[in-house]
Order: structure tokens, then C-alpha cells, then sequence
């Protein structure tokens, strides 16, 4: 698979409360990579609010996931604990060379 990535790399966004990554996409983007640095970080794909132990669980420390974005997808994050560091990049398939 070859990534492309499509606007900047995003690190240090506070999520202290939910926030919706989702409408933050820059146009063109159908793919979403993240990781959780530092302290856990809690994920829902629906639109619906995560919390602390709500949501998919993406564990600081682990290798960065892919999701892919599509017009239903609404992804919303959220710190488990104090200083999470989520790290994302939005991104593309692009052909391969």
C-alpha cells in the first residue's frame, strides 16, 4: 500500500474532552493514521462520545493504526488519562511506483 499523506502531521491536540478528528479532514483524505503516545487513548467510529473506558481502546506505545474514512465514518477521540499525546496524519492510497 502506497500511503500518501494530505496535510499536516498533527501532534499535541489536546483531548482532554471528545473531539470529532473527522472534521478535520483535509479534502481528498480516506485514510487515518493515529497512535497514542504517553497515556492511553479511548476511539469511536460512529459519532457517538467516548469517555475514559467508552470506545475502542488505541494503547500508548502501540504502532500506528489505519483507518480508513468513508462519508459514514465520524472518528472521535479521547484521552483516558492526563497527557495523552494522540499523534495523526490524514492520508490517501496513492498508486504504487
Amino acid at each position: 500500500m502506497n500511503i500518501i499523506p494530505i496535510g499536516p502531521h498533527d501532534d499535541g491536540r489536546v483531548i482532554s474532552s471528545a473531539v470529532s478528528l473527522s472534521a478535520l479532514a483535509p479534502v481528498g483524505a480516506n485514510l487515518l493514521l493515529m497512535q497514542a503516545l504517553d497515556q492511553n487513548v479511548r476511539y469511536t467510529l460512529d459519532g457517538t462520545t467516548p469517555t475514559a473506558s467508552k470506545g475502542f481502546q488505541l494503547a500508548q506505545g502501540d504502532p500506528p493504526i489505519i483507518i480508513p474514512l468513508t462519508a459514514e465514518t465520524t472518528v472521535t477521540v479521547i484521552q483516558e488519562a492526563a497527557t495523552a499525546d494522540l499523534q495523526f496524519q490524514f492520508a490517501t492510497i496513492g498508486a504504487l511506483i
